[in-house]
């Protein structure tokens, strides 16, 4: 008989906020080690910097991916990192939040105050 054990995800799609101070709030999206969100929310990473994977962002109806598209693009990996001291907020999002799932086509932006 064969057991069938629950595989524990070690990473989340999230929504950052950061803020870029003179330049005002920007959003990231990406995927996240739960062990750094947990860290961050517990106030336990000071000084320091959270990796961000697969990193995208929304401009208008257009989707763009750090190490897609153009010729410039494509020499980027993915991967961003961000000052903890720069990040306003963490939304967690559903596991299918990542770029190009039709499914959630337009369900997975939420027009929160302030943005526009």
């Amino acid at each position: 008989m064969t057991k069938k054990t629950s595989k524990k995800t070690d990473k989340v799609w999230v929504e950052i906020e950061v803020n870029k101070f003179t330049e005002g709030i920007i959003v990231f999206r990406g995927q996240l080690n739960v062990s750094d969100l947990e860290a961050w929310a517990h106030g336990e990473l000071v000084d320091c910097s959270l990796k961000i994977e697969n990193t995208y962002w929304h401009r208008g109806e257009t989707v763009y991916m750090l190490g897609k598209g153009d010729k410039l693009a494509k020499q980027y990996t993915g991967d961003t990192y961000l000052r903890v001291d720069t990040i306003m907020a963490i939304f967690v999002l559903r596991e299918s939040s990542y770029p190009g799932n039709k499914e959630l086509a337009g369900e997975n932006i939420f027009p929160f105050p302030g943005r526009g």
